[in-house]
């Protein structure tokens, strides 16, 4: 700082417009304003946004035209914008997202991150406007494409959406890589006539979700090789027996390179040919995935002894490392649901639950089952036939919804105010799985009106004849 204020007071007592003191003027504010930009250069990779912005506005004050000073500006702008929205500030972090555009009106970055406030708030259209602008900026810009898409298909609009989820692959932050398949990718076209490998991305309940179309592949492919996560391959063999199905493996299964492969695709891209319309949705079978009958049996029998009443499977936690504590209902607010008669209930929860079910016990007289020898996390055939065994399941937003969902078990969801693209922005049904109804947060963080619904919905489900 020594050096700032050393030039800062040569500024000051010069003489403007004296021919003999301009040039050590204009030496002396071309210095500073590099030092200040280094300065606040420093206090950006520190993420003190608050120091940043102070130091570029002296800076600016001295040349207000300066592009580079504008577009680190601008940045800043974005980087305290984005402090905000991480504080739930959401007004805030657009104002200054509004901001940072209005200093630099070609930052598609800035633009891509307003639009992700927007689409938190549930204002999907203007979400959507503004990454069309960003993607005017910038036609190659991966992430405002793949953004637009989860904007597009919460809102139906499938078959633009589909198309822009095609941009998935050049994301950095996208959880999965492409498999480097020496086969022709797919174009678009028929499948008719030809051999196609489809290979599995993202995470397990994704790929539970995104085998919806696989039998449109079978019944129109001449042949269809299925890869996929190890654990699902009992199940995906089972349900798809048309199919020929293997673990997904670095180097690939052997029988791959056996089938004369003619074209390859990843998972999701089967929607852009089978799921570009809600009536696409609207004629899928719903129930695509099939349990271990004998397995389903034994722990439909097990469970039998647990008592009379609906066998109802309840999760309750998220482990998402970025919104699992959004999407988690601790059980304290499951309370008016455990506590109706009639009812038996299952822990469906993965991870440690043995204290969390004790203190409901300890609290309500109520047991939840907690079967310790099924672990979906170790055996998906045990985990598929768990909820295959249910009469009802009644589950956050995690993986399990995909399993009952995928299997035709009748499932609540219970969802944060901004779900995930594929619960679309309104309505309690859910395109993917028929059985599913969604019950909504009216607001960030209110389960209150969520539990209660359930709590109406379970009683009326309970006086219903024959239940």
């Amino acid at each position: 700082m020594d050096e700032v204020d050393a030039l800062i007071a040569e500024i000051e007592s010069g003489r403007p417009g004296d021919p003999a003191v301009e040039p050590t003027l204009r030496h002396a504010r071309y210095s500073l304003v590099q030092a200040l930009d280094a300065l606040a250069s420093e206090q950006v990779r520190r993420q003190d946004y608050v120091a940043a912005k102070a130091t570029l506005e002296r800076a600016l004050q001295l040349e207000p035209k300066n592009g580079d000073l504008l577009r680190n500006f601008s940045t800043v702008l974005l980087g305290l914008a984005g402090e905000r929205g991480s504080r739930g500030d959401a007004a805030g972090a657009i104002a200054g997202l509004d901001e940072a555009i209005r200093f630099n009106p070609a930052n598609a970055a800035a633009l891509n991150n307003l639009a992700l406030v927007h689409a938190d708030r549930l204002d999907l259209d203007e979400a959507e406007r503004v990454l069309r602008r960003a993607i005017a900026i910038d036609p190659d810009y991966a992430e405002a494409h793949f953004n637009l898409s989860r904007m597009l298909l919460m809102q139906r609009k499938y078959a633009e959406g589909w198309r822009e989820n095609e941009w998935r692959w050049d994301c950095p932050a996208f959880p999965s890589t492409w498999r480097d398949f020496p086969y022709s990718p797919w174009t678009g076209t028929s499948l008719a006539g030809q051999t196609v490998l489809v290979w599995s991305e993202q995470g397990i309940g994704d790929e539970i979700m995104f085998a919806n179309p696989v039998a449109d592949a079978i019944a129109e492919a001449k042949h269809v090789v299925l890869e996929c996560n190890a654990r699902l391959v009992p199940i995906f063999r089972r349900s798809f027996a048309a199919a020929a199905v293997v673990a997904r493996s670095d180097p690939p299964d052997p029988a791959i390179a056996r089938a004369n492969i003619d074209v390859q695709l990843p998972l999701a891209s089967l929607c852009l040919r089978y799921r570009a319309s809600p009536e696409a949705f609207a004629n899928n079978p719903g129930r695509y995935l099939f349990a271990d009958p004998e397995r389903t049996r034994a722990l439909r029998s097990r469970y039998a002894a647990l008592g009379k009443g609906l066998l109802i499977g309840i999760c309750w936690r998220s482990g998402n490392p970025k919104v699992g504590h959004e999407r988690s209902a601790p059980l304290p607010l499951w309370d008016g649901v455990l506590a109706q008669s009639g009812c038996r209930f299952v822990s469906l929860q993965y991870g440690g639950v043995a204290d969390e079910i004790a203190a409901v016990r300890e609290r309500l007289g109520v047991v939840i089952h907690n079967d310790k020898d099924v672990d979906p996390l170790a055996s998906a055939e045990d985990w598929f036939a768990q909820v295959a065994a249910m009469d009802h399941v009644i589950s956050i937003d995690n993986s399990t919804i995909q399993v009952s969902g995928a299997q035709g078990i009748p499932t609540w969801t219970l969802l944060s105010h901004a779900p995930e693209w594929r619960f679309g922005a309104a309505g309690s049904g859910h395109d993917w799985h028929p059985s599913i109804r969604v019950f909504s947060q009216p607001a960030p963080g209110d389960w209150g009106p969520v539990f209660a619904a359930v709590e109406q919905a379970l009683a009326e489900r309970l006086a219903a004849p024959g239940v």
